[in-house]
């Protein structure tokens, strides 16, 4: 499986299912039959809390520069907002008080933000992901 973004990534394999970590995005396969069949992807944002340049893969950071550290949910639904892309927020009863869910339905994304204190400062971006399943 050659990678737009470059040899930069590890692998968690299984029998059946195939995780490429590229440090800030993750790509998921599923074996179907012979075949490996891409099923979702995500941007592990909460990553950026470590402050570490090379967890962002270098071919993002060549094209969109430095990732200096947690992004806010506020920033990015204030651009999406901006740009008239709505978000509904969803229940997440998994991470309930911990993690609050909000779905882009045109997209097929799940953004989760940090509302607890586990996961790092509330209101800071956790993870956006597309869906393999949607959201009921």
């Amino acid at each position: 499986m050659a990678s737009l973004f470059g040899d930069d990534y590890g692998d968690n394999p299984s029998k059946h299912f195939l995780v490429r970590d590229h440090g800030l995005v993750e790509f998921y396969w599923e074996r179907v039959e012979r075949h490996w069949v891409g099923t979702h992807f995500s941007v592990q944002a909460h990553r950026l809390r470590y402050a570490e340049p090379e967890l962002v893969n270098r071919v993002i950071r060549d094209r969109y520069g430095a990732f200096p550290g947690p992004v806010t949910f506020a920033e990015v639904g204030g651009l999406l907002a901006d740009r008239g892309v709505p978000l509904r927020e969803v229940p997440y009863p998994a991470e309930a008080g911990e993690l609050r869910a909000y779905w882009q339905p045109d997209a097929g994304i799940v953004i989760s933000v940090v509302e607890g204190s586990y996961y790092g400062r509330a209101g800071d971006l956790y993870r956006v992901a597309s869906s393999s399943t949607g959201i009921p």
